[in-house]
């Protein structure tokens, strides 16, 4: 007759079966534990040092040293007035377009500039006044945007019909035109003047539209006329080269990019077109400072001005 166990010892009986049927344990207790924070703190650098590269590299493309195969502009833009007027005099009778206004016409809606131009369009006595305004232009492959330039049959009871393209401005919308070193020029839309009929001299008088870099954060855009604008001064003509700035706005249709108009005189527009003087050029500052340099710069080298270089030019005058 065996004896009657206690609950202890059945207890230690159980335990002792239950060790005898498990594998020995090869893992030494204490080097588990130091090679588990090990192993957290590698992770913990590791994660660190995934993060620092991200940021990294976020930095080094906001700075432009890492360049990333296709850069889409991002920048805030709004448009820049000056003052409230709808178009303003930014040199000596040089208008530029400051709030321009939207307007219907047959062929759709367009965007009056303020701008007006008199022509010997329509009329034997001498010519009448017309707006000139910019509308978008449909039917462009993917990747680009524009607008048309033309002279209206808006006032005297006019519709707003085109009196035809005079300019045509297309610009990129998918970053195609990036890389290239310098930005391109305004558009020239010249306008034949009414002369008296005995006369078969035909004057000039030219609206500029031009676009503006969409990667500059909030630009302004400062215009430059190599030989100047016409400026009188002790009655002699000042040849020496104008720099002022000029209001943008936003471009008619879905892509919204900033343009700016600008009207120049009969004697400026008959300078560049029929005698041959360098036309006006664009440069364009960003809030942060930086600049990019338009099509023309190279005439007084300022291909390479920075932004404080370009605001010294306007307050010299030159």
């Amino acid at each position: 007759m065996s004896a009657t166990l206690s609950d202890e010892d059945l207890v230690r009986s159980l335990r002792a079966r239950a060790d005898l049927a498990l594998p020995t344990m090869s893992l030494d207790p204490d080097a588990t534990v130091l090679a588990g924070r090990r192993r957290r703190r590698r992770r913990a650098v590791a994660g660190s040092v995934s993060a620092a590269a991200a940021l990294a590299l976020v930095a080094g493309v906001a700075v432009g040293a890492i360049p990333l195969s296709h850069r889409t502009p991002v920048a805030t833009q709004a448009p820049r007035t000056l003052g409230s007027d709808a178009s303003v005099e930014v040199a000596q009778n040089i208008w530029a377009t400051n709030a321009p206004i939207t307007r219907t016409a047959p062929d759709g809606d367009w965007l009056d500039l303020n701008l007006s131009v008199r022509l010997d369009t329509l009329s034997p006595t001498g010519g009448r006044i017309y707006p000139v305004g910019v509308q978008a232009l449909d039917g462009l492959p993917d990747g680009r945007a524009g607008v048309t330039v033309a002279a209206r049959e808006s006032y005297d009871g006019g519709d707003g019909s085109s009196l035809g393209t005079a300019a045509t401005l297309t610009w990129s919308t998918d970053g195609a035109d990036d890389g290239k070193a310098l930005y391109p020029a305004a558009q020239r839309a010249a306008f034949v003047l009414p002369e008296p009929a005995s006369s078969d001299w035909r004057s000039l008088v030219a609206v500029l539209v031009g676009d503006v870099p969409p990667g500059l954060e909030n630009p302004r855009v400062f215009v430059t006329y190599p030989r100047g604008v016409g400026e009188v001064v002790d009655d002699v003509v000042d040849t020496s080269a104008d720099t002022f700035e000029v209001p943008t706005f936003r471009a008619p249709g879905k892509e919204g990019r900033l343009l700016y108009a600008v009207r120049e005189t009969v004697n400026v527009t008959n300078g560049i077109v029929l005698d041959g003087d360098p036309a006006p050029f664009a440069m364009f500052v960003g809030a942060d400072g930086t600049t990019v340099a338009g099509e023309g710069c190279g005439r007084l080298g300022a291909c390479a001005f920075t932004a404080d270089q370009v605001l010294e030019r306007v307050r010299n005058g030159d």
